[in-house]
């Protein structure tokens, strides 16, 4: 942005030298033609609303890029760039696109500052999930050992009663009231939880994992023979060390959930 002012400038001083000859005629004509004809070129060309905009955003695209190969944190200069030529929703669609980019090319320290710099401008809950998407791939990136965390129950573990459907939901402990995992089974052999069982992007166990968490599950079933209710609450502490983790029911575990009349 700063060599347009200086063109405008280095185009204006023969101006300003014929304005302050002596013999000069029609100065208050050539004057106000001049500043008309130098006040549109810098509305056109680096105004928010620059009729010749796509150049302005073009060449700003070119030196983020530029920032993004050499994995350079994006200078607050650029980023403040980005607000004064964007709207709202075309930094939403330009931060999507170059996060990303970032992220694919394994340009991390790039991808982290536009991160930070973006997270404001997705407001709405839909918007936040998309940059919770975006979060969580940068996470991912950056930790892939975490990637594939897992929880699991046991095989061979014990029911009350033949399952007729059932629910398993994972809290941090001292934690917000969201779960980071949840699961419907009808078969307590096949409950598998991956952190793609998650309610929100990047909330979930290799979250939890990579932050030595303690987490809370709890366990709900119904019978298939009678109405009968039962349910297990425990907790598993969670370390660095393994992403895989394995559970074994015992029958005494279970609780018969009290039947409201």
């Amino acid at each position: 942005m700063f060599i347009f002012y200086l063109l405008v400038f280095f185009a204006a001083l023969p101006i300003i030298a014929y304005l302050l000859g002596q013999k000069t005629d029609n100065k208050g004509i050539i004057l106000g033609y001049s500043i008309l004809i130098l006040s549109f070129c810098l509305i056109a060309f680096v105004s928010k609303f620059a009729l010749f905009g796509s150049l302005n955003k073009q060449i700003l695209t070119n030196k983020i890029i530029e920032e993004i190969y050499i994995d350079s944190k994006v200078p607050q200069e650029h980023l403040k760039e980005i607000e004064s030529i964007l709207d709202s929703k075309e930094i939403q669609v330009w931060m999507i696109s170059l996060i990303s980019k970032s992220i694919n090319i394994d340009k991390l320290n790039a991808a982290e500052s536009l991160i930070a710099f973006s997270e404001k401008f997705f407001v709405t809950n839909n918007e936040k999930i998309i940059f919770y998407g975006l979060y969580t791939n940068l996470r991912d990136a950056k930790f892939p050992e975490f990637k594939d965390s897992n929880f699991q129950i046991h095989q061979s573990s014990e029911v009350p009663c033949r399952v007729d459907t059932g629910n398993i939901q994972f809290f941090i402990m001292n934690g917000p009231e969201i779960p980071i995992a949840k699961k419907e089974f009808e078969d307590i052999e096949n409950i598998f939880i991956t952190n793609s069982d998650s309610i929100i992007p990047g909330f979930d166990l290799a979250s939890a994992n990579l932050n030595n968490e303690e987490i809370e599950f709890e366990i709900n079933l119904t019978c298939k023979e009678s109405i009968e209710e039962f349910y297990i609450r425990n907790f598993i502490v969670l370390n660095q060390n393994t992403i895989s983790y394995s559970y074994k029911i015992g029958l005494n575990e279970w609780l018969k959930k009290s039947q409201e009349l």
